[in-house]
């Protein structure tokens, strides 16, 4: 079996007193699509946070990129491993979309970053600063930034949070082609987790987690523990129960 991308083993997370996850021991492997689902502030961002490096209010094990620890790769090693998209980016100077796109690159592949202009609806974006983009356009391009750095561990935050209906559609299409990458995705709707993801990470907001691949863990009696609210299946959807 190939070396996992990520793996985590013992990881344990708290913020403001709290205890958010509690001896992760999960690993996911190029081609997977794991979704992280839970309720508001169980930890989703700030587990994500912990696989992409970036610093964390405390934390305990540890966390490997390819079978090394985390911690031992060099800054401008790690971004040829790993790439992140926070749910909302900060951007501090005007650019154009397409030259932040070419400086993204990190390890050059077959695909151009013009490439990915259509696959994500940002062509007409190209000339646009960056700085003028709505929400959701801003939110497609991170996207992008991502894809073109050419990391195999793509760590997303919320990729839809900002999208329409067929932007959703379309993000997930993309997400699901995918398949030399492993990627590891926050998000709240769980018919387009349905739609997306191969694994599930649940958290439940006191530490205990749950994992496995997704049509194991996304049924009524599991999501009602997760979410705290009844669901049932309709025409393949899935809905709250009221």
């Amino acid at each position: 079996m190939s070396t996992p991308v990520i793996e985590a083993r013992g990881l344990t997370l708290h913020a403001a007193g709290r205890l958010l996850v509690a001896g992760l021991d999960w690993q996911a492997r190029s081609g997977e699509r794991w979704c992280v689902i839970g309720r508001n502030a169980v930890g989703k961002s700030t587990l994500l946070r912990a696989l992409a490096g970036l610093s964390v209010p405390a934390r305990a094990g540890h966390v490997e990129w390819l079978g090394r620890e985390q911690s031992a790769w060099a800054m401008a090693d790690a971004a040829a491993v790993r790439a992140f998209a926070p749910q909302q980016a900060n951007d501090r100077f005007p650019i154009a979309v397409r030259r932040l796109l070419e400086l993204a690159v990190c390890v050059p592949r077959e695909a151009a970053p013009t490439a990915l202009l259509p696959a994500l609806d940002v062509e007409a974006l190209a000339s646009r600063n960056v700085m003028q983009l709505s929400g959701g356009e801003r939110q497609r391009v991170a996207l992008a930034q991502c894809a073109v750095q050419g990391a195999p561990l793509l760590l997303l935050d919320e990729p839809v949070a900002f999208q329409d209906p067929a932007h959703q559609l379309q993000i997930a299409r993309w997400l699901a082609s995918l398949t030399d990458r492993c990627l590891v995705v926050t998000a709240h709707d769980v018919n387009w987790i349905a739609a997306v993801a191969t694994h599930v990470l649940a958290l439940h907001g006191d530490g205990r987690w749950e994992a496995g691949p997704a049509a194991q863990m996304l049924d009524a009696a599991r999501l009602e523990a997760i979410y705290g609210c009844r669901w049932r299946q309709a025409d393949g959807a899935w809905l709250t129960v009221a």
